[in-house]
């Protein structure tokens, strides 16, 4: 079979994500622990949705809630034992907070975490982080996470601060095999500094509680720039929720600055073209003008 340049550039994209630290870990664990670490990925997007639905909609119950996220009747008995109340993925994505926190470094959650809080719920074993981390400050982040049971050296972190490019660091909790990208801002990304400026506080609920995201507007203009490098669909369906989530709210001039800063409009088009038709949105375009 001949794959498209397209369909290449999908496979790529998808490759680019798996860490093989990750899959080191995961191999030696056993089926039992995959299938637990996987439900905790799926509990932490349910809780997180079930609590912002209940802030929209103070009125809902927390089962009321639960059931409109799942969007149809789910039985966990069947895995209960299996998944004990720990919250895997939760702790992890703490962790990472409290490392960052603790090291007194700015950061903005984005990836599929930070689309929690402003549209669909995806799940994902990667945490995205943007972080301002100065040379000053490498050796007690290390140190933050070494103390977590993440193995992030600092001359790692060095070799990526200083290099050219945007490749993250990855803070591989050994535990679990979930991984931390960690992107840095480095000099002249004007985007990035200006999506730390712009980073806005979203409550999801405990463990992690109010935490910092990136604003609806950033977040989509960095998954308009992933979907023109790999041309992954996630990206446009992430884009649509938004989208849809936001609503007249959302700074559609700022998002039109940037994209013609960046020369997508192209992109772009293709993706408002599919969005349209992933979800009804039909006649949103002509109110946000985007």
């Amino acid at each position: 079979m001949t794959l498209s340049e397209r369909q290449k550039r999908q496979i790529a994209g998808a490759v680019a994500e798996v860490d093989d630290a990750q899959i080191g870990v995961w191999r030696e664990m056993s089926t039992a622990r995959r299938v637990q670490l996987a439900l905790s990925m799926v509990r932490a997007a349910e809780r997180v949705g079930t609590y912002r639905l209940q802030l929209r909609r103070p009125g809902l119950s927390q089962a009321e809630a639960l059931f409109i996220v799942r969007k149809a009747p789910f039985e966990w008995s069947g895995v209960k034992a299996m998944a004990d109340e720990t919250k895997t993925f939760d702790d992890f994505m703490r962790s990472v907070i409290d490392a960052l926190e603790e090291a007194k470094i700015d950061y903005l959650i984005g990836g599929a975490v930070g689309l929690w809080a402003w549209g669909d719920l995806r799940t994902t074993a990667d945490f995205d982080i943007v972080v301002n981390l100065p040379t000053d400050r490498v050796v007690a982040l290390s140190e933050s996470f070494y103390k977590r049971n993440f193995l992030v050296p600092p001359d790692i972190l060095l070799d990526l601060l200083i290099a050219p490019g945007d490749l993250p660091v990855n803070a591989n909790h050994m535990a679990t095999g979930f991984k931390a990208e960690l992107f840095l801002l480095r000099p002249g990304d004007e985007l990035r500094a200006s999506a730390l400026q712009r980073r806005m506080l979203a409550d999801l609920g405990p463990p992690l509680g109010v935490v910092y995201v990136h604003s609806p507007e950033d977040l989509i203009l960095y998954k308009v720039i992933y979907y023109g490098l790999s041309q992954q669909t996630k990206h446009v369906r992430d884009i649509s929720s938004i989208v849809a989530t936001i609503g007249d709210d959302l700074e559609t001039e700022y998002i039109r600055l940037w994209v013609a800063r960046l020369g997508l409009e192209e992109v772009w088009q293709d993706i408002w073209s599919q969005c349209s038709g992933n979800r009804d949105v039909s006649g949103y375009s002509k109110k946000t003008n985007l």
